[in-house]
């Protein structure tokens, strides 16, 4: 296994596709283990030959039929009437957005490029540092694998052979109390700033027509409603809300909002497949690599390890979230679910903590290595949306993560029935 996995490091430093370099190392494994190395690709097989897997590229495509068709503005118009009354309140109504915006999309550097490009210009014209917006909007893109559908999430619990429901259940939860303290700490950044804000534009323009706003949201937030009502009601599985979110969003673009033009339809299913692609290939191949290492031992070997260290289980999760975050700035997030999954949950089981706290653990602490270099494909898109150099984000982003998104993280650790009140 060593071997293998050094070639994995090896090929992934030198610029190889992660899932190529996945599925050369299972095959290297197979091979020196003597056995068949066809099974790598009958494994990656089995690995996507998963009904619940499917609700993936539908939720993918939906946001970016969503984004194309109108909605993404209506929702932040709608956040806008409630927070922009504030002093901060096109900050707040960025977190609002990208909380609202997670929870059709289920990818968080989608979130951040969606609502990202539409704000901020209009945050940058009214007085807010372009520093400031990249890294509260590349942060504030953690809510997006979060609150559900959570592609991440979806991918944890098939990973682990859980109830998405629970795992949904519990994300939403944990994005709701990351979203007000963002918002929480956006509002007191504010204070004593000289900003142009929304508030102001609200006072006459947007006051006028706030029954208009309103009604013209109600399409945009009914598909959140769809989305977790039916699966929470027992209507349909995550799997088939997809594709009735899919369907909903084109007829919201097409014949609602009529931003979508028949003619852009097929351009954007082709955004979505583009955006689906690599991410199910990843998982085809590392649940290959995955194969390999449970064939390894690897799992039971590192339980033995740590059980004779006699920690407690809260010295346990205080290693985990610092691999964790450690890994999440160097891995992308469902990649490293596929690959730790079953190295980590047989010994989060033994110490008895529940697999849907430590989902939300996994999750969160690789949520935040999107925005912490050198990874950090949140802040990469931040930059870009926002036009202001890469490096000039990390510290802001730094900040944010530690007074924002670490004390979420911590009371997720010390709280278990936050996440499974449920159960």
């Amino acid at each position: 296994m060593p071997i293998a996995a050094l070639a994995v490091v090896a090929l992934i430093v030198v610029g190889v596709a992660v899932a190529v370099a996945f599925g050369i190392g299972a095959l290297i494994f197979f091979i020196l283990l003597g056995s068949n190395p066809g099974q790598v690709s009958s494994v990656a097989f089995r690995t996507l030959d998963s009904f619940t897997y499917l609700a993936i590229p539908f939720f993918l495509l939906a946001g970016a039929i969503m984004q194309s068709g109108g909605v993404s503005k209506r929702l932040i118009e709608f956040v806008g009437l409630i927070a922009g009354r504030f002093k901060g309140g096109l900050g707040a109504t960025m977190v609002g957005a990208c909380a609202l915006f997670g929870s059709i999309s289920g990818s968080s550097v989608a979130t951040v490029s969606a609502i990202g490009r539409i704000m901020s210009k209009d945050m940058a014209d009214r007085g807010y540092p372009k520093q400031y917006v990249g890294s509260l909007i590349a942060v504030s893109g953690i809510i997006g694998i979060l609150i559900p559908p959570s592609v991440p999430i979806i991918v944890y619990a098939v990973a682990a052979g859980i109830s998405i429901s629970d795992m949904f259940l519990a994300g939403a939860v944990v994005g709701i109390l990351l979203t007000i303290v963002l918002v929480t700490y956006n509002l007191l950044w504010a204070r004593g700033r000289e900003l142009d804000d929304l508030g102001a534009r609200l006072s006459t323009e947007q006051r006028r027509s706030t029954s208009r706003r309103i009604s013209g949201a109600i399409p945009a937030l009914v598909m959140p409603i769809i989305i977790l009502g039916g699966i929470y009601s027992g209507a349909f599985t995550p799997t088939e809300s997809g594709a009735i979110a899919c369907a909903y969003g084109l007829l919201v673009g097409l014949l609602i909002y009529r931003e979508l033009k028949p003619s852009a339809v097929g351009g954007t299913i082709l955004n979505g497949l583009l955006a689906t692609a690599p991410i199910l290939l990843i998982i085809a191949m590392g649940g290959a690599f995955a194969r390999a290492v449970v064939i390894s031992g690897v799992p039971q070997t590192l339980a033995d390890t740590i059980a004779g260290w006699a920690i407690p289980a809260w010295g346990l999760l205080i290693v985990l979230n610092l691999l964790l975050f450690f890994i999440g700035m160097f891995i992308e997030e469902n990649t490293a679910i596929v690959i730790l999954v079953p190295l980590l949950l047989p010994l989060t089981t033994a110490y008895g903590i529940d697999p849907v706290q430590f989902g939300i653990i996994m999750v969160l602490n690789l949520g935040m290595g999107l925005a912490t270099p050198p990874f950090a494909p949140n802040l990469f898109v931040a930059a870009s949306a926002t036009e202001t150099p890469f490096h000039t984000l990390v510290l802001p982003a730094l900040r944010l993560l530690i007074v924002g998104v670490l004390p979420v993280l911590v009371v997720v650790n010390v709280f278990p029935v936050l996440t499974t009140f449920m159960r």
